[in-house]
């Protein structure tokens, strides 16, 4: 192939910027022969805390002690008592059941958790795909453990590059603080960053406008907007 991919580990129903990303390259890859690692992104996201507040709560999905330390996401196990799924449902929707577009981003959430992923990267791929095929979103999705590349950081990323051929690479900002440039630059891909600014939107709930909050999980997106989220979401591009 040619054009422009993004590479980023598979997130729990990530924020907005995350989908921004999917939507405006060639072709995106799940990073999933990487560690886990505890409180990042991987295994939870944000979402308002109560219906009215302007606050915030994590949704953590448990994983299996024997694997929050040196294994690959794509064999991260989730813990094996599943009640945690039917608590994320409850607490998403005790929040935003009078919001104007609950159904849609409930059944979204109902349909991941419903496939009884083992591991956290089969969960966080199929709500992703998901997701991004409720938001009209055809960009292909790949991962990363499927080409068997080597090497850390960088290398990795530019050997993925390389195997499939992408002309540029778009990044998140974060890794600016850790990607070598240069190597990029001898594989003849060009390096570009994400530099999203995130949107505002009205948030609801039965009818009333409520604080906004950003850098919340998508769900929180599609509950208020519906089928404008991706309108939305585009929004935030440079």
């Amino acid at each position: 192939m040619s054009g422009t991919i993004a590479i980023c580990q598979p997130h729990y129903v990530p924020w907005i910027g995350y989908f921004e990303m999917i939507d405006r390259v060639d072709a995106f890859f799940f990073l999933d022969d990487v560690d886990f690692i505890k409180r990042e992104w991987k295994n939870r996201n944000r979402i308002r805390k109560e219906r009215l507040s302007a606050d915030t709560k994590w949704l953590t999905v448990p994983i299996e002690r024997a694997c929050q330390r040196g294994t690959h996401i794509r064999d991260t196990r989730l813990a094996a008592d599943g009640s945690w799924r039917r608590a994320h449902l409850d607490a998403f929707s005790h929040v935003y059941r009078r919001a104007p577009h609950f159904d849609d981003a409930r059944r979204l959430l109902c349909e991941g958790l419903g496939a009884r992923a083992s591991t956290l990267a089969d969960l966080n791929v199929r709500l992703v795909a998901g997701i991004c095929a409720y938001l009209g979103i055809e960009t292909p999705l790949a991962r990363s453990s499927e080409l068997g590349t080597t090497g850390s950081r960088t290398e990795k990323l530019v050997e993925l590059c390389r195997r499939v051929g992408a002309r540029s690479y778009l990044a998140n900002n974060g890794s600016a603080a850790y990607l070598e440039p240069g190597r990029f630059a001898d594989e003849g891909v060009i390096l570009s960053y994400q530099d999203y600014g995130h949107p505002e939107y009205v948030q609801r709930s039965a009818g009333r406008q409520l604080p906004f909050l950003s850098h919340l999980s998508v769900l929180d997106l599609i509950a208020n907007q519906g089928p404008r989220s991706l309108e939305i979401i585009r929004e935030g591009r440079p």
